[in-house]
């Protein structure tokens, strides 16, 4: 990464004076009417015109523009350079601790979700066998859900692990710009047979869409 340099401010003092000799812009910027910008030089100063009312009657100002120079700064440009460098590096660093930290968040958030939803299965095992789907709800309220989200697909097998699991939401909360962490697919929760033969598994029904 090039290593950014200070940028120089410039500064310009700009008047509205209207026909009356009434000074209008010190009520337009707080600070008597002191422009300070890096691309001052460029497009030039920039002033905000009172516009009357009254239809037929004409206004007349005065607008005066002095350049003050570039900004008197309290620390050299050495300085000024130096210290650039050490606050992009704190962010830097900040900002990968900010990436290292919600990563966790989202791995943690991830398994609490496949737990929850291996658990519903686990009850609906007990109580109710191959109607599982029943059982399984939306990560976001109490809804059933209507699908499931897949961190990967297995193809040629119908088989769904554990492993592949990233949530469940109901129809009211299906977003596909929003779904949960690491999902890269979805299926329908109508297709999954939760157990079949007795098996602890997740098996797609064939023929349907």
């Amino acid at each position: 990464m090039a290593q950014k340099t200070p940028k120089i401010k410039h500064r310009a003092k700009v008047e509205l004076i209207d026909s009356n000799g009434r000074i209008l812009v010190d009520n337009l910027f707080n600070r008597g009417g002191i422009q300070e910008s890096t691309n001052l030089h460029g497009w030039g100063a920039y002033l905000r015109v009172p516009v009357g009312k009254k239809i037929g009657r004409v206004q007349t100002f005065t607008v005066t523009v002095e350049y003050l120079g570039e900004k008197q700064y309290k620390q050299t440009y050495q300085q000024r350079v130096k210290a650039l460098a050490s606050s992009e590096k704190r962010r830097e660093k900040f900002q990968k601790q900010r990436e290292k930290e919600e990563l966790e968040r989202q791995e943690k958030e991830l398994l609490q979700r496949r737990k929850r939803i291996m658990n519903q299965i686990e009850l609906a095992f007990v109580k109710n066998g191959k109607e599982a789907v029943n059982f399984v709800t939306c990560d976001k309220c109490d809804a059933n859900a209507k699908f499931l989200g897949l961190a990967f697909e297995n193809p040629g097998s119908s088989v769904i692990v554990p492993e592949q699991i990233t949530g469940a939401w109901c129809e009211e909360h299906d977003n596909k710009y929003a779904r949960p962490f690491k999902t890269k697919t979805a299926i329908a929760c109508e297709r999954l047979e939760f157990f079949y033969d007795g098996l602890r598994q997740i098996d797609v029904k064939a023929g349907k869409p």
